[in-house]
């Protein structure tokens, strides 16, 4: 996770090559936007913060926003990662699995959004699965598709989203009411205050 230090840095970093813009925004201006990038860009690893602020100032020519910060890492993600691989693509090596291993076999797979769309899924039912091919491929490829856009939005999300969305999904039976989730708001900010 980024320290304060990088997150310092990058942001003068930022700074500098935008001077256009840094030269009308007052010091106190500058001040917060130091606390905004500490706390909505902690949680993102050095290097893929490093890279996605980078490829931000090579593409863009105004100042970044944290939301073009988190969609530039997600899109570097999805070119560097197996994620990138087409539910198509991710499909075929499911079916080379099925080939190498059978149904008594547990796979594994590099691509963590085949792997988590196979365990939903189940290696069995997919394995056994006597109905059409085309059946079977589409039900992997929107379980695929879908675990593509939870990776994605995981990083797009800061902390404190996905904390209020975890405490908002605690129980399938159970929805909040409104004063829970002013509660909810609450502990969260507070527990962000403590850090």
């Amino acid at each position: 996770m980024a320290n304060q230090k990088l997150i310092r840095n990058l942001l003068n970093q930022t700074l500098m090559a935008y001077p256009q813009h840094t030269a009308k925004l007052p010091e106190n201006m500058i001040a917060g936007m130091v606390d905004v990038w500490l706390e909505h860009l902690s949680d993102l690893p050095d290097d893929l913060l490093t890279v996605a602020v980078k490829n931000h100032i090579e593409r863009s020519q105004w100042l970044p926003s944290i939301a073009e910060i988190r969609a530039s890492a997600v899109s570097l993600m999805r070119q560097a990662s197996p994620a990138r691989q087409s539910a198509s693509e991710a499909w075929g090596d499911v079916k080379r699995a099925i080939g190498r291993i059978g149904y008594v076999g547990s796979p594994e797979f590099s691509n963590p959004a085949t792997a988590a769309a196979v365990r939903r899924m189940g290696w069995r039912d997919i394995c056994m699965d006597d109905g059409p091919e085309g059946v079977i491929r589409a039900q992997f490829e929107r379980f695929y598709d879908a675990e593509i856009a939870r990776m994605e939005n995981a990083v797009q999300q800061s902390p404190a989203v996905r904390d209020f969305i975890g405490a908002m999904t605690v129980s399938p039976d159970r929805q909040l009411s409104p004063g829970d989730t002013s509660a909810v708001i609450r502990r969260i900010a507070e527990a962000r205050r403590v850090d």
